[in-house]
């Protein structure tokens, strides 16, 4: 009792009073930590809460990121001189200048802006400018040192560009990990995870040698796209590199070809570099159109005649040899004989282009194609999505939609084309 009284009569006494309440804050604080670093230890992703950054990261992934995190690398390989880069310059200046000034007499006409023409007119006019000067050498030299930093959009480069938000080094590179995982799943290579039975949050850890021999084996072709090219930024598993492009276009091509079963010729609609091109030609499918603003052509042909050989791309304005990729602007669907194409694709793209360009490829598709439609985009734009416009075209019927396996936030849907 005597105790009691005097802890009272002490906290009348202001500096005790204050040091009293300090202490009693101070273990609410630690208590509050304590539980804090207990729920992040239980949580998803516990290896990803270091700095608010982190969740930049989380949020890209499939998989939980455990501590302690994979060991993954980003590592970086220069495009490199000595390649018959003027040779290959020159048919794409030729090429793109003939393009535009066809252009002209398209019946396509684009209203209004959209995403992709802006991006050429702020994002690229040293490249324009460079193009017009109709110098070999000076292209040749440009695109060899092109798209060596960052950029915010994707598609084009093999750069790190605006898909990751966390520039950390490490980060991309668990990110890129992370896809190749998905990829490795999607084929049935590893164990699919389940949170609610287990095992759950172990997959990241996988040997990453296994796992792409595993890879190579299911679809029995190299996955490695050739390095020196251009300038590219990715996961460092031994001597080879992988950006999360090559990843989504492997996919794509993966996909083409359970849908394109017969071995029909594929179309695409806006093929950025022409990497699902590539890997689709490694899967059988020789026969590949690829229509595209005459800009994105002029990059996508750089890259795939170093890529494949340059007597296996045929440029708009060239005479088309057997078994070449073909890559013409866009308004050559227009010209496409009636089933030209057993499956067309377009990832990444319609959503951002204009709705009267979207309405009229969707009308050429149709008729050129005679089995399947397939598109992997977001819905960013809701409700100008894919699905929407396929129903007011008409002609398209819905055959599956689910979240594509490599890349969050996107939609694979696949439509039958009913004539």
């Amino acid at each position: 009792m005597i105790k009691k009284f005097f802890k009272k009569i002490l906290l009348f006494i202001p500096l005790v009073k204050k040091y009293t309440a300090y202490t009693r804050q101070n273990k609410n604080i630690l208590a509050e930590n304590k539980r804090l670093q207990e729920l992040i230890k239980n949580s998803r992703s516990p290896g990803l809460f270091d700095s608010p950054d982190d969740f930049l990261t989380e949020r890209l992934l499939a998989h939980p990121a455990k501590n302690p995190l994979p060991s993954v690398n980003l590592s970086s390989q220069k495009a490199v001189d000595g390649l018959n880069r003027a040779v290959i310059a020159d048919r794409l200046i030729k090429s793109y200048h003939k393009a535009l000034e066809d252009e002209k007499y398209s019946l396509f006409r684009q209203e209004g802006e959209d995403l992709w023409t802006d991006l050429v007119r702020n994002e690229l006019p040293e490249l324009m400018e460079t193009i017009d000067q109709k110098d070999p050498e000076k292209l040749g030299h440009y695109l060899m040192e092109f798209g060596q930093s960052f950029v915010w959009f994707g598609g084009i480069t093999t750069c790190v560009d605006g898909y990751n938000r966390n520039l950390d080094p490490r980060q991309v590179a668990l990110t890129y990990w992370d896809k190749l995982v998905c990829l490795a799943e999607c084929l049935g290579v590893v164990q699919f995870e389940n949170p609610e039975n287990g095992p759950w949050g172990d997959i990241l850890h996988f040997n990453m040698d296994e796992l792409l021999y595993g890879i190579e084996q299911e679809i029995g072709i190299d996955i490695s796209l050739p390095l020196g090219i251009i300038y590219t930024d990715g996961l460092k598993i031994g001597d080879r590199l992988f950006h999360y492009r090559h990843i989504n276009s492997l996919y794509s091509a993966i996909r083409i070809a359970r849908l394109n079963c017969h071995g029909d010729a594929v179309c695409e609609f806006g093929g950025g570099l022409g990497m699902t091109a590539v890997y689709a030609r490694r899967l059988g499918f020789v026969d590949y159109t690829i229509f595209d603003l005459p800009i994105t052509c002029l990059l996508a042909g750089h890259y795939l005649m170093h890529a494949v050989g340059e007597a296996s791309v045929c440029l708009y304005g060239e005479t088309a040899t057997e078994g070449s990729i073909k890559v013409l602007p866009y308004w050559e669907c227009a010209v496409m004989p009636d089933n030209s194409f057993g499956l067309t694709v377009n990832q990444d793209s319609f959503p951002e282009i204009s709705d009267n360009l979207i309405s009229q490829y969707l009308l050429h598709i149709k008729r050129s194609t005679k089995n399947y439609f397939l598109s992997i985009n977001h819905e960013c734009f809701y409700p100008r999505t894919v699905r929407k416009f396929t129903k007011d075209s008409g002609g398209y019927e819905p055959v599956y939609r689910s979240k594509c396996w490599v890349r969050e936030g996107y939609l694979e849907e696949v439509f039958r084309i009913s004539k």
